[in-house]
């Protein structure tokens, strides 16, 4: 729980670390979320390209006014990226 402007929050962040077995199960959490966080990283590229497929469930899984944020991380490897940096943030314009 959290507290912002005097009103109490519950904040639930669950890491499922792209794995298919938790499909089924994240796709219920969508239902009840404010926000999602759909987290890339940057020094490999398949993680990037199953954002798609993820952006789609959580979309498809929630209310219109979800905002969902994408986020390529391990920016301190930056000698490592396989994502260039205009891919990240060009991928949600070609998904509208």
């Amino acid at each position: 729980m959290i507290t912002i402007d005097g009103k109490q929050i519950k904040l639930q962040i669950w890491d499922t670390a792209g794995q298919e077995s938790f499909r089924s199960i994240t796709r219920s959490y969508y239902r009840g979320a404010a926000g999602a966080l759909l987290v890339y990283d940057i020094t490999r590229r398949d993680t990037f390209n199953h954002l798609t497929t993820w952006l789609e469930d959580a979309r498809q899984h929630s209310s219109s006014n979800m905002v969902i944020m994408l986020i390529g991380n391990k920016s301190d490897l930056e000698a490592r990226r396989e994502v260039k940096k205009e891919e990240g943030e060009a991928l949600p314009e070609n998904m509208v």
